[in-house]
């Protein structure tokens, strides 16, 4: 038999992660052409809840309350609510209204957020390699401005630009507050398969609360023709997230994040081979501010 390292098979599992999370731009891109947020935020939630919560079922044993500790269980339930819920629901919006290859480099730029919230809350310094990685960053995300401005109305003023760009920006910012409410559950020994199932239930359950308060639960119809896309989008995320935390079980940091953060490079690839032009449009700007904010977030990433 084939014997794999575990640093090989960490570089797989960042790679699959990778991968994963660039497919689910590209499922909702597709899928909210011709349906809507509301729904595609509703099923994705529903498959994370499925795929994380039945294996968590069969390989724990019950009482499933011993798996958390208050402090766990809160956390997780944080990073739900930030992550798979709100931020979730800001960049499909996003993804609707300029793009996936535009989304995901203002998405990537949540490294620099969870830099700012670890000094600000954990009172980090902030470092020359930390200011740099920021300087690529900011610079990317001004290509992807100008390229938004172009993409959406060739007219419109910078503020109208900023404030296109202002959700995948906010969603950015929930993303990056996201790993800082996961660790915080997984340093009290809580496993990452419960972790994500209170996550993805918590989410599901806010998102519903969510529907009620804005009267928009006659939105959701399950049977439309963008179901399968949004349940693409819904694997996608699980395997994403499963593939990320187990490769850092077998590899470093600074082999699984620079792969992880490969994520924009591949939505650009992959919009160039699967997707029609109406719906993306992909230059040689968009791949370069996709590439910046990669390196840049790569750095930031790894300086932390």
């Amino acid at each position: 038999m084939l014997e794999v390292s575990e640093a090989v098979l960490g570089v797989v599992l960042a790679t699959v992660g990778a991968l994963a999370f660039a497919a689910q731009f590209l499922c909702i891109r597709l899928g909210t052409d011709g349906g809507n947020v509301t729904e595609a935020v509703f099923v994705v939630l529903l498959c994370n809840v499925a795929l994380a919560g039945l294996p968590t079922l069969v390989l724990y044993s019950s009482p499933y309350s011993a798996l958390f500790t208050p402090v766990s269980f809160a956390a997780f339930a944080a990073a739900g609510v930030a992550g798979m819920f709100v931020a979730r629901l800001l960049m499909f919006e996003s993804i609707q209204a300029i793009g996936a290859n535009l989304t995901s480099p203002v998405i990537a730029s949540n490294v620099l957020f969870a830099t700012v919230f670890a000094i600000v809350l954990l009172e980090e310094s902030l470092t020359a390699v930390h200011f740099a990685g920021i300087v690529l960053i900011i610079g990317g995300l001004t290509v992807v401005s100008w390229e938004t401005a172009a993409t959406t109305d060739p007219g419109q003023s910078i503020r109208e630009t900023g404030t296109t760009l202002f959700v995948p920006l906010v969603a950015a910012v929930f993303i990056g507050a996201e790993p800082i409410f996961v660790s915080i559950g997984l340093a009290e020994g809580t496993a990452i398969l419960p972790g994500l199932t209170v996550m993805a239930t918590t989410a599901t359950l806010g998102f519903v609360g969510y529907l009620v308060v804005t009267r928009s639960l006659h939105q959701i119809g399950i049977r439309s023709g963008s179901t399968g896309w949004y349940v693409g989008g819904g694997i996608s995320t699980t395997v994403g997230f499963l593939s990320y935390f187990a490769a850092l079980e077998f590899a470093p940091v600074v082999v699984v994040i620079p792969l992880l953060q490969l994520t924009p490079l591949l939505v650009v690839v992959l919009s160039l081979l699967f997707l029609p032009a109406r719906l993306e449009r992909v230059n040689w700007r968009v791949g370069t501010s996709a590439l910046v904010v990669v390196v840049g977030a790569t750095v930031v990433s790894l300086s932390g």
